[in-house]
């Protein structure tokens, strides 16, 4: 049995047809799957760099948290440290009125007259037994006096 050429033509038309489909379809295919392959890695990438980031982020806190706690003890150790300077001068300070109030006083104290000296005439008077003499300052001149104050230390 022949087959007409108009029907063999039209057969190799059809089937060609079919082919172009079939590639087409095919093609289209491929295209999805490698659409699809490529979400998939982008998807991937991103849960990683996600995962990444995460990480990164969690050690930047920890690396904060652990700063954050190096200045606290800084600071707390300052103020601990300025603290016990601030009681230790202030303890060297009420030594040093102490000091300077005891020296105050001794200094006033230089300034009395004894038991055996008086004032006459604001003058001092020095007596030794049945003896009087004028006290004398450095200069050798009389040393003056008011009441039971002499107007230089007299010791």
């Amino acid at each position: 049995m022949t087959m007409p050429l108009s029907w063999k033509v039209g057969a190799a038309v059809a089937g060609l047809t079919v082919a172009a489909l079939a590639g087409h379809g095919f093609s289209r295919y491929l295209a999805a799957r490698h659409a699809d392959e490529l979400v998939h890695d982008y998807a991937r990438t991103a849960a990683l760099d996600a995962q990444l980031a995460k990480a990164r982020a969690e050690q930047r806190s920890t690396q904060l948290a652990a700063t954050l706690q190096r200045q606290r003890d800084a600071l707390a150790t300052t103020y601990r440290e300025v603290g016990e300077r601030a009681a230790h001068y202030q303890a060297e300070q009420s030594r040093r009125q102490a000091l300077q109030q005891q020296e105050a006083r001794r200094l006033q104290a230089s300034y009395r007259l004894g038991p055996n000296q008086h004032c006459a005439g604001g003058i001092v008077i020095n007596r030794s037994a049945s003896s009087f003499t004028q006290a004398v300052g450095k200069s050798g001149q009389p040393i003056a006096c008011q009441g039971n104050t002499a107007a230089e230390p007299l010791r």
